[in-house]
């Protein structure tokens, strides 16, 4: 069972907070929103979780992606749900 759910939410996209709140909703969970700047000092001391990028293929190539995640664009994110591990804290982005 996911102990929580953490997102992320970029300026420029509200995408995010939908985005968690259907997985929120999927998995009878609760959301909490996060500072970028508290993803960096989580990511910088090692801590478990799993980020979750759910923007489009040609927002990647124009703003870069976070080393080490995982890419499922919003539109499809429902049929793989399957694919996302419920046994670690998630951050989407």
């Amino acid at each position: 069972m996911i102990k929580r759910l953490v997102i992320i939410a970029i300026v420029s996209s509200s995408i995010t907070l939908i985005c968690g709140e259907y997985v929120a909703l999927a998995q009878n969970v609760k959301t909490e929103r996060i500072a970028i700047s508290k993803l960096k000092k989580q990511l910088d001391s090692g801590q478990e979780f799993l980020l979750i990028d759910v923007r489009e293929d040609w927002e990647l190539k124009e703003h870069g992606a976070i080393p080490g995640a995982i890419h499922i664009p919003m539109a499809e994110l429902e049929k793989r749900m399957e694919d996302i591990p419920k046994d670690i804290p998630l951050v989407f982005y």
